[in-house]
């Protein structure tokens, strides 16, 4: 197994509450992100901002304030996942980075 960056070690201080996640779940999920390196950051973005294009935005993407929105898309437009993950964490959301990981990318590592 890869040892974890720094980067994402702050996945789960970011976490609400970390305890609701099995143990096997959390390492899987940063071992997700460590091997994706921005990629999941970027792509949970984009399908936030296509739903709620859609009227369909996710709960925590709705809840934002609009500077908060405007710099996550100044983020992705940049192409800076580590600004992504770090308005995430500010906003206590961090949590959704990990469970897109886990849910969006797990697949794709056992394919």
């Amino acid at each position: 197994m890869q040892p974890l960056s720094y980067y994402y070690y702050n996945v789960l201080e970011g976490l609400e509450k970390p305890s609701d996640v099995p143990t096997s779940h959390l390492q899987e999920g940063y071992d997700i992100l460590y091997r994706h390196g921005g990629r999941i950051e970027i792509d949970l973005m984009r399908k936030a901002e296509d739903g709620n294009a859609q009227g369909e935005p996710f709960h925590w993407y709705e809840e934002l304030d609009d500077v908060q929105r405007a710099k996550l898309r100044k983020a992705l437009d940049g192409g800076d996942p580590a600004k992504i993950l770090k308005i995430l964490q500010r906003n206590g959301y961090a949590g959704v980075l990990y469970h897109h990981a886990w849910e969006h990318f797990r697949e794709a590592d056992s394919a």
